[in-house]
């Protein structure tokens, strides 16, 4: 998403038109309603209700609305901070190879789009703890973690993710997969005595589940080779659904389902870096795919 889309949002909320908003804002009618369309295919919500007379906002709407406004509010400020001659630096950031191609790179994007772009460092990190340590030695600026553990760093949530099961695809189990049917199947999981591998020991465990481990590894792109090939099924977040071959492998829920929370950390000393409040409405706005989600 970008600062053009939230405000040709705005101004249609506004206008209580989409040609309206568009003679507004001095742009073409079909462009100001395509740039609507796609905010609301990537927040996975209907903004608003089309009919003849003009638009409406829907319930989901009017949080969008809200959260956008605030977003554009806080842009003076930024810009304000940013022409008033505050020094440009790096941003080195600590994720995993998953959340910096699904998180990061959007972050990125959305300082870009806020006039605040800024050379840029992603640093690989295995685990929680691994971010967490990278971020608090000064070595990461910002940290992307799928992983709660208790810290001294400042938390900010960013939204949470589906579990789900991804198998070969001649694998005959019932979609979504009751969590007792994991027991017998092979399993692709992190190698012992990580921080993840730690995490999953302790869902079985809780399970009643002594797990089939048919390959250890901590790269996730492993994990779905082994897939691919057939050697064993995995749990995967459904955070960036590019990292799936479509029709190679089989993608179900879990039953109950699961679900994973994303956050962001920083160092508290740090809280009045414009940049954070960037990654604030960033994570505000992609909370509302995760509100949109049955609980």
């Amino acid at each position: 998403m970008n600062i053009q889309q939230l405000t040709y949002l705005v101004e249609t909320a506004d206008t209580g038109s989409m040609t309206a908003a568009a003679a507004q804002l001095f742009v073409a009618q079909p462009a100001l309603s395509r740039a609507v369309r796609a905010l609301e295919r990537e927040l996975g919500v209907t903004v608003f209700a089309r009919s003849a007379r003009g638009v409406r906002l829907t319930p989901e709407g009017e949080v969008v609305l809200a959260r956008a406004r605030r977003v554009l509010r806080s842009l003076a400020a930024l810009h304000q901070a940013h022409e008033a001659g505050a020094p440009e630096s790096s941003l080195t950031i600590a994720a995993s190879p998953t959340l910096q191609a699904a998180v990061a790179i959007p972050i990125l994007r959305a300082l870009d789009d806020h006039g605040l772009a800024t050379s840029s460092r992603l640093l690989g990190a295995g685990g929680a703890s691994s971010v967490h340590e990278l971020v608090r030695s000064g070595r990461a600026d910002l940290g992307i973690c799928d992983q709660t553990i208790e810290s001294d760093l400042a938390v900010i949530p960013v939204g949470r993710v589906e579990v789900r099961f991804v198998s070969p695809a001649a694998l005959d189990l019932p979609d979504p997969v009751p969590l007792v049917g994991l027991a017998g199947v092979p399993l692709v999981l992190p190698t012992l005595g990580s921080d993840r591998r730690a995490a999953l020991d302790a869902f079985f465990a809780a399970l009643g589940i002594e797990p089939v481990v048919a390959v250890e590894s901590d790269e996730r792109s492993v994990w779905m080779e082994a897939v691919l090939h057939g050697l064993a099924s995995c749990l995967w977040h459904s955070v960036d659904s590019r990292w799936l071959p479509p029709g190679d492998v089989t993608v179900r829920s879990l039953e109950p389902p699961l679900w994973q929370e994303l956050s962001v950390v920083h160092r508290a000393d740090e809280d009045a870096d414009p940049r954070l409040d960037v990654v604030r409405r960033f994570a505000e706005l992609v909370a509302v795919r995760s509100s949109s989600c049955p609980s």
